[in-house]
């Protein structure tokens, strides 16, 4: 009588395929989790600040230190949003010294969100124009890290079914062909 199973490597070229699609699933809702959480935090942060009459949300801001503009000092942000289809968008933020506000991450420089109000523009005579707000709350810009973790697994899932499907097809038609030797009576006592 014949092996009627699957040869080793077949068996572990399966176990690999289920094992890689275990992985890709827990990745992408591990993924898709966090972005709701986050989502959820920045929507409550928003709310909070939109219903205490600070409307306007500006995102992947950078400290730059101080500025003085006509005899004033003032803090000076700058907000920056790639945008695809309409170029990038840059605007420079300056706050009152004198204005207080909440400041989640007084060490961070890098990637803040601002929720505030938008007062007026003050002209420069380094011929910059700068968007003069009133801040309610400076925070982490959580959609920032949430949604670069959701392109990553956009494009590793984009990478991998493709690549999980033809792996699987060869298993199935492997699986198929072990089948049929079987039911044939294909195999001898000196094969595997």
């Amino acid at each position: 009588m014949g092996n009627k199973t699957l040869s080793k490597p077949w068996k572990i070229f399966g176990y690999i395929i289920l094992a890689v699609i275990a992985v890709l699933i827990v990745f992408d809702a591990t993924v898709w989790i966090v972005y709701k959480i986050q989502w959820n935090k920045y929507s409550e942060n928003y709310r909070e600040a939109r219903e205490a009459g600070y409307p306007d949300s500006y995102d992947i801001c950078t400290r730059q230190g101080n500025i003085v503009i006509d005899g004033r000092e003032y803090l000076l942000f700058e907000a920056h949003r790639e945008v695809w289809l309409d170029g990038d968008y840059y605007e420079n933020l300056i706050v009152s010294m004198d204005d207080e506000y909440v400041d989640k991450n007084p060490a961070s420089n890098d990637n803040l969100e601002i929720f505030a109000k938008k007062l007026e523009y003050v002209d420069h005579t380094d011929q910059e124009r700068y968007t003069l707000i009133d801040v309610y709350r400076i925070d982490l810009c959580r959609q920032r890290i949430s949604g670069d973790w959701a392109f990553r697994a956009l494009g590793i899932t984009i990478i991998a079914v493709p690549i999980i499907l033809v792996a699987g097809l060869v298993w199935l038609v492997g699986f198929i062909l072990h089948k049929r030797k079987v039911k044939n009576g294909g195999y001898n006592s000196s094969r595997g």
